[in-house]
């Protein structure tokens, strides 16, 4: 029998719908004749936890024997999976080829591998390989099924990400809550966690960054000048002699000079340019996107937005697969828009002038199957699924359909058409400059409005939407006033949950403290601080141990949090060390780094900082009052 190993019910109803075998669910499985498809939960295993490797581990508070380094690693099935599992497991006896149809990347990989691992089998493994799930995407990759072989470093890289992450969570957890809570029980637990902890730090550090900010006097200028043709006003250019170390003035005495000697004086144009511009759709949502996008605008966590996308998914099969992190779409699913939209029609009959407006065949950026090759899934869009009564979702579900909805119509919709206008002007030795934009056509902007101003490839940077009298260059010009503005600098702004999740993503902020051009390159080569299927979940588990406040939509570090991060070595803290982690795991993808050497230099590593947490708790005990607990001792006088 041939098996196809799918990741998720979906997508055994996809793959199986075009292999024929779809007869209604069957116990756990498709099929028919010598061909079946049957489906995990995700990962349906998972490290074992310590007392799996003997009675000395199950205490949490018993440092002695660690670290704890398995030889042999050891995994259990999840309780909710089991019943699934048990029917993977009869199924792979039956089989004598096994196509490993999980999600095109690392996490896919593991998912169909461990089982496999798991289970004993040894037969013949193959892999089924693509990024969409439209019918002629699977019709493709099944033309195209590759050996098992072909994909088997993927394996070895997430079992080494898995791995690595254990020993980190499972050893320095333990070994710093003894050396270091301020107590006992669960509330002084310290959690240490590969993506956590520098997470946390990148919020500790803005905290500090606010919390020390010591603010100074800066001085800007603005004028209006008189043309032929009208006026307008323009912001003095800072000369690189006044400039401080931030790109700012100030010398309040020089500025205000200026703006005294400004008023009447003649001057020139000394550039100015006019240019048609055209600002394309803003991309359909990966799940990070949605994410920030539904914070800014409602108000929503992540994880809360998450939830959402997936019970439009499962539940009402109205959108995508929402843990993607891909905004494009692939060539193949151009011929399923008319079908998209007649299911949009069908769920909103409102929506018929909106779709007379959008051109189904129009060529959009969105069709790239070279960025969607790039992951396992992509943009989240509304379905084909039609029928659905809207008006029984929820509040919430209703608005991030939406979001979806249009965002996908808009890539249907012409660009959005503007003059863009610049205006350098010189007077009294010094330059000032303004910008200006004339909507032309509104394209897509008259579906979306402003929402996704910010979100436009390449951005807009005229943010100035007025108009901009026509001159020449050498043009005459007056100067008609000058106004000084006596400003001060202010702190970085705290996190809100979308900006903190930008951070997370593309470490932005962090790039900005970093000097080593060496150190910058690792950063800019990794995708950041988790993934989007992960980074929800890691924001909730901070709040949830305590590390992270939410006070209206601005996010802080607790003084538990903050306590965390100066107690650790910096090393974890520090988003360069994930970084590095993601390159090795990515050596090891491509075969130039092996899984025991990656695992040989964490275990080495857990080891020293275990020794040291070891080293400094002996301390503790050594300098407390004795037959007092040597958490509590600390507090005695």
């Amino acid at each position: 029998m041939k098996l196809f190993l799918c990741e998720k019910p979906s997508q055994a109803k996809d793959i199986g719908k075009v292999l024929g075998v779809l007869g209604g669910r069957d116990n756990g499985f498709f099929r028919k004749g010598n061909t079946a498809v049957t489906w995990c939960f995700g990962h349906m295993l998972a490290n074992a936890m310590p007392a799996a490797y003997g009675e000395i581990y199950a205490d949490f508070g018993n440092t002695d024997a660690l670290p704890l380094l398995p030889d042999k690693w050891l995994m259990e099935v999840s309780d909710s999976a089991a019943k699934q599992f048990k029917v993977i497991r009869t199924l792979l006896a039956e089989a004598d080829e096994v196509v490993i149809a999980t999600d095109a990347d690392r996490e896919g990989e593991v998912i169909g591998r461990e089982i496999l691992e798991y289970c004993g089998y040894r037969g013949k493994v193959s892999r089924f390989w693509t990024s969409g799930l439209d019918a002629a995407s699977v019709k493709k990759a099944l033309g195209k099924i590759m050996p098992g072989g072909k994909t088997e470093t993927l394996y070895q890289a997430g079992l080494a990400r898995s791995r690595a992450d254990w020993l980190v969570g499972m050893n320095l957890s333990r070994a710093y809550t003894a050396a270091y809570a301020e107590g006992r029980g669960k509330a002084h637990t310290l959690s240490v966690g590969r993506i956590q902890t520098p997470t946390l730090a990148l919020v500790v550090r803005r905290d500090a960054a606010i919390d020390t900010f010591k603010p100074y006097p800066y001085y800007t200028l603005r004028a209006v000048f008189q043309v032929a043709s009208g006026s307008f006003e323009a912001l003095w250019q800072i000369p690189d002699a006044l400039k401080n170390q931030d790109g700012l003035c100030t010398d309040q005495q020089a500025v205000d000079k200026l703006a005294a000697t400004l008023p009447d004086s003649s001057g020139r144009i000394a550039a100015a340019k006019t240019e048609r511009k055209h600002s394309p759709p803003p991309l359909p949502y990966s799940l990070s996107a949605l994410q920030k996008a539904a914070g800014n605008r409602f108000g929503l966590s992540p994880d809360k937005v998450l939830d959402i996308a997936q019970a439009l998914y499962e539940k009402h099969k109205i959108t995508s697969y929402p843990r993607s992190p891909c905004r494009y779409l692939p060539k193949s699913q151009q011929a399923e828009v008319p079908a998209v939209f007649a299911a949009m029609l069908s769920l909103d009959p409102s929506l018929g002038n909106v779709l007379k407006q959008a051109d189904p065949a129009r060529a959009s950026r969105v069709w790239n199957d070279g960025q969607v090759n790039k992951h396992s899934h992509h943009a989240i869009i509304p379905t084909t699924q039609a029928g659905i009564d809207l008006s029984k979702l929820s509040k919430a579900e209703r608005d991030i359909y939406l979001m979806i909805r249009n965002r996908y119509i808009a890539q249907f919709y012409p660009d959005c058409e503007y003059d863009s206008s610049t205006i350098e002007v010189e007077c009294c030795g010094h330059r000032f400059r303004t910008v200006g934009r004339q909507p032309v056509k509104p394209g897509w902007k008259s579906l979306l409005g402003e929402e996704a101003e910010n979100e436009v490839a390449g951005g807009d940077e005229e943010g100035d939407s007025a108009a901009l009298p026509p001159v020449d260059e050498n043009e005459a010009v007056r100067c008609r006033s000058a106004d000084a503005a006596h400003k001060k600098t202010v702190p970085p702004p705290r996190f809100t949950e979308p900006s903190l999740l930008d951070e997370m993503q593309t470490l932005s902020d962090f790039l900005k403290t970093v000097d080593n051009a060496q150190i910058k390159k690792v950063l800019r080569a990794t995708e950041g601080l988790g993934t989007e299927a992960t980074r929800a979940n890691i924001l909730k588990r901070l709040y949830e141990m305590g590390y992270l406040e939410k006070k209206g939509r601005k996010v802080s570090a607790t003084d538990k949090g903050k306590r965390l991060i100066s107690l650790i070595p910096e090393a974890l803290a520090d988003p360069v060390t994930t970084a590095k982690w993601e390159l090795a795991l990515g050596g090891i993808e491509s075969g130039k780094l092996g899984l025991a050497e990656f695992m040989h230099h964490q275990s080495a590593w857990i080891s020293r900082l275990v020794a040291q947490a070891k080293a400094d708790l002996a301390d503790k005990k050594k300098a407390a009052p004795t037959g007092m607990p040597a958490t509590d001792r600390k507090k005695q006088p």
